[in-house]
């Protein structure tokens, strides 16, 4: 996800990261990534905050794949210890140029299409649980940390044997005024 790129961090994963960092909780050793079927425009809709969102419940849902196709798909793995170090550089928003910090997965997750259709993903999240297809748990650890949707907020279909490589990148960037 380049800084320029679209992101929401839901009130959900803004409430767990804050318990985290400040707080002393414990962050888990492994998250997940998933991919999700709601279009980026319908996301962007919800609130004026844009973090009044839940994965597959609530008032403003997103669908994750599964939910809606459930054939071969399965969240793929991240290894806390597989994220790259932080490192520093520069990007362009628009006409400025702007300090950026970021870490990379070190591998590229690759999800296979085994038997009929996956249709329009439209981005991927990073959660803090494994289970395919259920509802978030705000109150508890099943949280969902953020949502993004592909660089070129396109949508991606695949058919039987079609495979999706996906590096995940998480950066901070101030937006310039």
């Amino acid at each position: 996800m380049a800084s320029s790129s679209n992101y929401v961090f839901p009130l959900e994963g803004l409430n767990y990261l804050l318990g985290v960092a400040p707080r002393g909780n414990t962050f888990p050793s492994t998250t997940y990534l998933g991919l999700f079927t709601t279009s980026w425009g319908t996301i962007q809709g919800y609130g004026t905050t844009n973090t009044n969102i839940t994965l597959n419940s609530g008032t403003y849902p997103v669908t994750e794949l599964a939910a809606v196709s459930g054939i071969g798909y399965a969240r793929a793995s991240l290894v806390s210890g597989t994220w790259g170090a932080p490192t520093t550089g520069t990007t362009t928003i628009g006409a400025n140029t702007i300090n950026v910090q970021q870490t990379t997965y070190g591998t590229a997750l690759t999800f296979t299409c085994q038997s009929g259709t996956w249709n329009n993903i439209n981005g991927i999240f990073i959660s803090s649980w494994s289970t395919v297809g259920g509802a978030s748990n705000p109150a508890g650890n099943n949280v969902v940390l953020w949502y993004a949707p592909f660089a070129d907020l396109g949508t991606v279909t695949l058919a039987s044997g079609d495979s999706l490589s996906i590096t995940p990148t998480w950066q901070s960037a101030p937006y310039p005024a």
